[in-house]
């Protein structure tokens, strides 16, 4: 049974309440637990905030002894010696074991992700309340923000539902489709689109920055031009990353998983475009993005499109814990008229999807 907002509310108060003062002041330092893909952008967001950090444990052994960030890197099993003030859990998939751990060495300690829904509920209960158009959505959500404020994702295999991307009417069987596809991986949801439209659509533009995953992009979308007897230049693929500004920048998986590519800083060899200069005011219709927490470059580079064109929208919105209420205002600044609907697509924390259009 999803949790009722009432109750979140309760369980956000007792996270808040659970983190010192001096450690929100700044007056003393705190730490991180995990250097992942959560952790490298959690010490920078939380650092801007003013709190303060000293050290970080990581269960990777590689990263014993480097300076991350101006900090050092330990061990976990440094953390009864180091014995921190308190800790900030960024390692996202191993937040229960991790906390009875730092229980059991009586080490203070929250997760990013109840921190934030914690320290952010106003406006994760205004999602819930005025900007979701339906039930489920505000099912969904719930389900979310307990598990981001438990650890269990339970909650979230509550409300798991397949045919991502295209599992609401408004997103599958209507023609003349023109679908951007950014962070288009091997093409899996550029398959799924081409299925969810009966094969029937005028254009769609595949944007993948990964050198492997472009190649497989492109044996897949050789298939899929002879089994659905494509026109010449119906589907094409472009091997850039999508961001704010035009350029180029660094890219990297910390997981080592082809799906987890990331764009880590400037100064790379991967291409990145601004959806508004690549258009140049061409019409799109529907715009899918899971681009590994570059949603929100992606979006401010997509401003004029999404402004006059008013595309249906499908947008991930979990890789950051402050996601789901930055993107939803964002969007709404841009599209006052959009309707939105929240989806899971994963029994993991993953895969949660923002769906936006306007009603004909």
């Amino acid at each position: 049974m999803t949790l009722a907002i009432d109750a979140l509310a309760a369980l956000a108060e007792r996270t808040l309440s659970a983190v010192p003062s001096d450690v929100l002041g700044g007056a003393r330092s705190a730490a991180l637990y995990g250097m992942g893909f959560l952790g490298t952008w959690a010490l920078q967001d939380l650092s801007a905030s003013g709190i303060g950090f000293d050290a970080i444990f990581d269960g990777n052994p590689a990263l014993a002894g480097r300076t991350i960030g101006g900090l050092p890197v330990y061990p976990v099993d440094a953390l009864a010696t180091a014995d921190p003030h308190f800790v900030f859990i960024t390692a996202r998939h191993a937040v229960k074991p991790v906390s009875k751990r730092l229980g059991q060495m009586n080490i203070a300690h929250v997760s990013c992700d109840a921190f934030y829904v914690a320290r952010d509920f106003t406006a994760f209960r205004r999602v819930h309340d005025t900007v979701l158009a339906d039930e489920p959505s505000r099912t969904v959500l719930r389900a979310v923000m307990a598990t981001m404020l438990t650890g269990d994702r339970a909650h979230v295999m509550e409300v798991w539902e397949k045919d991502q991307y295209f599992c609401l009417p408004q997103f599958c069987g209507l023609e003349k489709e023109i679908y951007v596809d950014a962070g288009a991986y091997v093409g899996d949801s550029l398959e799924r689109f081409i299925w969810a439209q009966y094969g029937v659509f005028d254009k769609a533009i595949a944007f993948e920055p990964g050198p492997r995953q472009f190649g497989a992009l492109q044996s897949r979308l050789r298939r899929l031009e002879v089994e659905w007897a494509l026109d010449d230049g119906q589907v094409v693929a472009v091997p850039a990353a999508l961001g704010e500004i035009d350029g180029t920048a660094a890219a990297e998986s910390q997981s080592g998983q082809m799906t987890s590519l990331a764009i880590a800083g400037g100064g790379g060899d991967v291409r990145v475009v601004r959806i508004d200069d690549h258009l140049a005011g061409q019409r799109i219709t529907m715009l899918k993005a899971d681009v590994e927490g570059m949603e929100m470059p992606l979006l401010r580079g997509a401003a004029a499109t999404i402004r006059t064109h008013r595309p249906k929208l499908a947008i991930c919105v979990y890789h950051y814990p402050s996601d789901i209420p930055v993107i939803s205002q964002y969007l709404q600044s841009l599209v006052p008229d959009y309707r939105f609907a929240l989806r899971h697509h994963s029994p993991q924390f993953m895969e949660t999807v923002l769906y936006a259009w306007v009603d004909a």
